[in-house]
């Protein structure tokens, strides 16, 4: 009897312990493992691959996945809750700036090295989504700009760029060329949401994280793994609403 088609494969693998949200590719020539930011586990397999072949392949990497989970519970440990009073810290493009409850502005606002927010809304159950819509609101207006030389050093126009809430994903090529990026990116440094610009769009044109996607990354960000081990440094510690 041959061997299960990709096709027909569960939408779940349950190894042990670990259980893998299975995601068919008809764009992948290799099975791939993803561990988003908060520990859920993605399986990439490609068409004409064997279901046989896919269990041994994830079998064989149990021990990487726990290392990485156990990487994953360190850093989700590192980020405390946030209250809106004055003085909480919220990051901004890598800088620590100090909240100030203050009837000097209405909604949240930023100036004077502070992020400002009228009583009200921090009294008020929405005080979260108030400050995210801030995050988005500076997103819209500083990401165009910064996308744009490196947009035009890979020959990359995306037909659209949106600001979103991406879950654990920092950002994703969309169908048609769309790029998606997280608001939760603004409080990364700006070298660092570089490398997340530069990831999503060499994404555009290699959909996989093959040798040749990162050949295209590192073309124009010769330092990427210098970059890519910063953001998951910091991962952990973004606030994300």
């Amino acid at each position: 009897m041959p061997a299960s088609p990709v096709s027909h494969v569960p939408d779940q693998l349950v190894l042990d312990e670990l259980v893998f949200s299975v995601r068919p590719s008809s764009r992948r020539t290799t099975v791939g493992i993803t561990v988003d930011r908060d520990g859920a586990l993605l399986l990439h397999v490609p068409h004409g691959i064997s279901w046989g072949r896919v269990e041994r392949w994830v079998a064989a990497k149990k021990n990487w996945v726990r290392d990485k989970l156990a990487d994953k519970d360190v850093l989700l440990s590192r980020q405390p809750p946030r209250e809106f009073v004055s003085g909480e810290g919220f990051d901004y493009l890598g800088r620590r700036y100090r909240l100030k409850i203050t009837d000097e502005v209405e909604g949240v606002h930023f100036n004077g090295g502070r992020i400002r927010m009228h009583p009200s809304v921090a009294r008020g159950r929405d005080a979260a989504a108030a400050m995210v819509a801030w995050y988005r609101e500076r997103a819209r207006a500083w990401l165009p700009e910064r996308l744009r030389p490196w947009r035009e050093g890979m020959g990359l126009h995306p037909a659209q760029v949106r600001v979103l809430d991406l879950g654990h994903r920092w950002g994703s090529a969309g169908k048609g060329g769309r790029l998606n990026l997280h608001w939760a990116i603004m409080q990364l440094p700006p070298t660092v949401v570089d490398y997340v610009l530069v990831h999503e769009l060499a994404h555009i044109v290699v959909r996989d994280h093959s040798p040749a996607f990162w050949e295209r990354v590192r073309s124009v960000l010769p330092d990427v793994e210098r970059r890519r081990e910063r953001l998951a440094a910091l991962g952990g510690q973004v606030w994300l609403g």
